[in-house]
């Protein structure tokens, strides 16, 4: 499964509303999320609505959910032969 740009940053946003800004800040580093903050302030700011970001959320996290499934499915059906 391959994530768009645009799908890995609220992907991240989704995950810092959870942890808050500061572990993410301890995980990855002061500079790297300011990067992180930049990229997504233009994403915004360029291409994508606001409305845009609100689809993306729901469909990145279905996404990610049906990508475990297949990984996953095939694998049990196998073992249960």
């Amino acid at each position: 499964m391959e994530l768009t740009k645009e799908e890995k940053i609220v992907l991240i946003s989704m995950v810092t509303d959870c942890l808050g800004v500061e572990a993410l800040i301890e995980l990855c580093g002061k500079e790297t999320v300011s990067k992180l903050d930049v990229l997504s302030i233009d994403m915004v700011g360029n291409s994508t609505t606001p409305n845009k970001m609100n689809e993306i959320g729901p469909s990145v996290v279905k996404k990610l959910v049906n990508s475990i499934l297949d990984d996953e499915l095939p694998t049990r059906l196998e073992g249960s032969e």
